[in-house]
């Protein structure tokens, strides 16, 4: 796999949709970009389009990873013939099979984005591109594959990051600056707190975020939808941090950057504690930073950095928090963004693929109407493997939000 190719898709699959958007602020126009940002936006690099541009010209997070059947025994001899002895091999590694690719509903609307989605693989939520020039965009949840409701925030650049079981989703708006916000009930209510954003939200209804301005705002906790925010604890010397996601014991993952430094994985606990994750070892190497993408049931996925003579270098891991231990994924994984509770991964190559029991890979399949030089983007994965959805991005920058299902 060509490292440099996957990583220029990327970034073009990034900054794709900004093509003919109105003029605004100087921010990503974007879902999926405000996404990345918010959820490393302690790493620098997504801050403005040139820099992730430059990041085209470096190796791409899932570009070069380093990446069986038991006979039974035979029966012991006997006096007696009998039948040659049966031989049985095991059962192949579980993973997905027939999936099938089908448009989410947009109500009309030719340009739409998969922003997140809740673990059931029952609920998204997304954003779509009206045809008025403005910065407004009127959101979107999705429940079985239907459109269920129309959200209006206020403000402009809005996003809906994601939802969970019982419907409640949450998400950010600049009105001017960036607030939190939270849809239940079909309204949609500014989290207490005031400037920041709202990453994620467990099945309790912990949602999970930061307080402040976009790259020096610090790590936060909801315990409800209505409580007043909780700053939560950073090591000394750290100047900025965000908190991306949530699992359901209440482990938080995030980032925390100390001066001068980019951000890196870093982990809360329900008990109080916290501790940096360790850095993965790469082909004998010492990762510089560690940047994490999603958690689920203890399971955290995402990306190791090395930066070596003006290039930088991804590789991509899944990570154990009760072991301690990382495990790189194979190079078909391709960029990691969301874990399963079972394990298995969701990553984007050129194609999205989930990689299941045994480093196994199976590439979901392309939209067949995806314009020429499709790039493709996830945002939601079921807690069984078998539900994925996000969105295509093809040279009529009409991006098309799509939900993948399996078996």
């Amino acid at each position: 796999m060509n490292e440099h190719t996957d990583d220029e898709r990327y970034a073009v699959a990034l900054l794709r949709p900004l093509a003919g958007e109105p003029t605004g602020p100087a921010r990503m126009d974007v879902a999926r970009a405000m996404a990345e940002g918010r959820r490393r936006r302690r790493t620098r690099w997504w801050a403005s389009a040139t820099a992730i541009v430059a990041l085209t010209a470096t190796t791409a997070a899932g570009g070069t990873l380093a990446v069986a059947a038991l006979d039974r025994p035979a029966p012991a001899p006997r006096t007696v013939a009998t039948p040659a002895p049966s031989v049985t091999a095991a059962a192949p590694p579980a993973r997905p099979r027939d999936c099938r690719v089908t448009r989410l509903p947009t109500d009309g609307v030719k340009k739409a984005l998969v922003t997140g989605g809740d673990p059931s693989g029952r609920w998204h939520v997304g954003r779509t591109y009206p045809t008025r020039g403005d910065m407004s965009y009127p959101l979107v949840v999705w429940r079985d594959g239907k459109l269920a409701a129309t959200v209006e925030i206020g403000g402009s650049d809005q996003e809906l990051a994601d939802i969970n079981s019982h419907g409640v989703a949450v998400g950010s708006s600049f009105v001017p600056e960036s607030r939190p916000y939270v849809y239940a009930d079909g309204k949609a209510t500014q989290l207490k707190g005031g400037e920041g954003a709202a990453s994620a939200i467990n099945e309790r209804g912990v949602i999970v975020g930061s307080l402040g301005p976009a790259l020096e705002g610090m790590p936060a906790r909801w315990t409800s939808r209505t409580a007043q925010p909780q700053q939560l604890p950073v090591p000394a010397g750290t100047q900025a941090g965000a908190a991306i996601d949530i699992d359901e014991t209440g482990t938080v993952l995030g980032t925390v950057e100390a001066k001068g430094k980019e951000g890196t994985g870093y982990l809360w606990f329900a008990d109080g504690s916290s501790r940096k994750m360790p850095l993965p070892d790469v082909d004998g190497t010492k990762a510089d930073m560690f940047w994490p993408a999603a958690i689920r049931d203890g399971w955290v996925v995402g990306s190791s950095v090395i930066d070596s003579a003006g290039s930088r270098s991804f590789k991509t891991f899944r990570y154990r928090i009760a072991t301690g231990r990382y495990e790189r994924l194979p190079d078909d994984s391709g960029r990691a963004e969301k874990v399963a509770a079972n394990g298995w991964v969701l990553g984007t190559a050129s194609l999205p693929v989930i990689t299941s029991e045994g480093g196994v890979a199976t590439v979901l399949p392309q939209y067949p109407k995806a314009a020429e030089n499709p790039n493709y983007l996830v945002s939601s994965f079921s807690d069984d493997g078998l539900i994925a959805a996000g969105y295509v991005i093809g040279d009529d920058v009409q991006n098309q939000p799509l939900l993948w299902r399996c078996r």
